[in-house]
């Protein structure tokens, strides 16, 4: 055989063959994963450097995102008080991987006050301060006495603390004091009211009477709270006035009504004891002096005098009509009413300038009038109607919160003051 070629037997490459081929193949798979390749590498690229962005230590200032509280010890309360403002908003500043700090940011902006210092005042902090004449000390603490509180915890990756010029703090205490108090019933002390006694015909009687009431204490009392609001209650001689709301009806009302007597047998007896609610005072406690026992209620003793001092009083007074509705929505008018009534009453004497048309109304109350009662008469060749009105009265209408009455006689009341004699109703169908 001749030796001058090589070839290929069985599929071994001969020692001086063409490697181009197998090139050509390698490139060719290059080429289908490439493309591939090189997302995968971005992908984690942009994952390596968010990664080692959030690892990043940064540092951010979180506004108003903390609170500072002044709290009193146990020890203190009833001696001093919080007078200035009990918290305060704080700047934090926050250290630590921009990750943490996202996300503690995020929790403290749901939930604002989360995260808040606390300082407990002990009576230690206040011992040597000088007490002003207000009653006031004022307490100077830095922020490294506080204590950490709230619910929002801090990583430990994280550093936070307020911002620097946000370190010290001053809180403004005030001293609880007592003080000599009375009951001041102010024009509740004196007045007058009228009470209609039943007579033994049915018809009520008229009965002025007036009354003193003051307050009866089997102990002296006093007031017991901060400075400020004690002095606010105080008088110029330095004792705390104290108020109730006096009724001296109720209170005569009350008292027949719990010995089941009559209004009559108890202003026989003159004199009336009603237990009154003090009117409260925010933040100040009232008590019997140097006692714990608190005093919420006090007995007021009302004595009753009946009043004669009676005037007589007349004056003209014009008449208001109140009609019916079906006679209002047909323009009735009443012929034959004189344009004034007098009214001739007896009042008393310190009411005399009380007798006045703002205290005194005449009136024609025909509002029951009944169609089916009257006989109507009807005018030939037209729609006018016309009829009489017989055995009607009069009524008064008197402010009594103004004016104490009587009647000359007896028999006459406020609602059948004065008979009209014959009036003429008009109106048109």
């Amino acid at each position: 055989m001749s030796g001058g070629g090589q070839t290929s037997v069985s599929g071994i490459r001969s020692p001086n063959a063409s490697r181009r081929g197998e090139t050509r193949r390698v490139e060719k798979r290059w080429l289908n994963f490439g493309w591939g390749v090189h997302i995968v590498i971005a992908g984690l690229a942009v994952l390596l450097w968010g990664i080692a962005r959030d690892m990043v230590v940064d540092t951010r200032t979180l506004q108003d995102a903390g609170r500072v509280r002044f709290e009193l010890a146990d020890s203190l309360d009833g001696q001093w008080r919080i007078f200035s403002q009990e918290t305060t908003s704080v700047h934090l500043e926050v250290s630590g991987p921009i990750a943490e700090i996202n996300k503690f940011a995020g929790a403290l902006d749901q939930s604002p006050g989360r995260f808040a210092y606390r300082y407990e005042i002990a009576a230690t902090d206040i011992a040597n301060l000088p007490v002003n004449s207000r009653q006031q000390v004022t307490l100077t603490v830095d922020i490294g006495r506080f204590v950490a509180s709230g619910e929002a915890t801090v990583p430990s990756e994280l550093n936070v603390r307020p911002v620097g010029s946000e370190r010290i703090f001053q809180v403004t205490l005030e001293r609880y004091i007592q003080r000599p108090a009375y009951v001041d019933l102010g024009t509740g002390a004196r007045g007058q009211l009228q009470v209609q006694i039943p007579r033994t015909d049915g018809r009520p009687e008229n009965r002025v009477y007036t009354y003193a009431a003051e307050v009866r204490l089997d102990k002296p009392i006093e007031v017991h709270g901060p400075a400020s609001l004690v002095d606010a209650t105080s008088d110029q001689q330095g004792q705390a006035r104290l108020r109730v709301s006096v009724d001296a009806r109720e209170a005569l009302e009350n008292f027949a009504k719990s010995k089941n007597q009559t209004l009559e047998e108890v202003l026989q007896g003159r004199e009336v004891v009603a237990i009154v609610q003090l009117l409260p005072i925010e933040g100040v406690t009232v008590r019997y002096r140097e006692q714990e026992l608190g005093v919420a209620q006090v007995p007021v003793r009302f004595v009753f005098d009946r009043q004669q001092d009676y005037v007589p009083v007349s004056r003209e007074f014009g008449v208001e009509i109140v009609l019916p509705n079906w006679l209002a929505q047909r323009g009735a008018r009443v012929e034959n009413l004189p344009s004034t009534i007098p009214v001739d009453i007896r009042v008393l004497n310190s009411q005399r300038t009380n007798f006045t048309e703002q205290n005194v109304h005449v009136r024609l109350d025909l509002s029951s009038l009944n169609r089916n009662d009257l006989e109507i008469e009807s005018t030939e060749g037209s729609q006018v109607k016309r009829a009489r009105v017989l055995n009607w009265y009069y009524s008064l209408d008197v402010n009594t919160s103004r004016l104490t009455y009587q009647f000359f006689n007896e028999n006459v009341t406020a609602e059948q003051y004065l008979p009209i004699g014959e009036i003429t109703l008009v109106w048109t169908d």
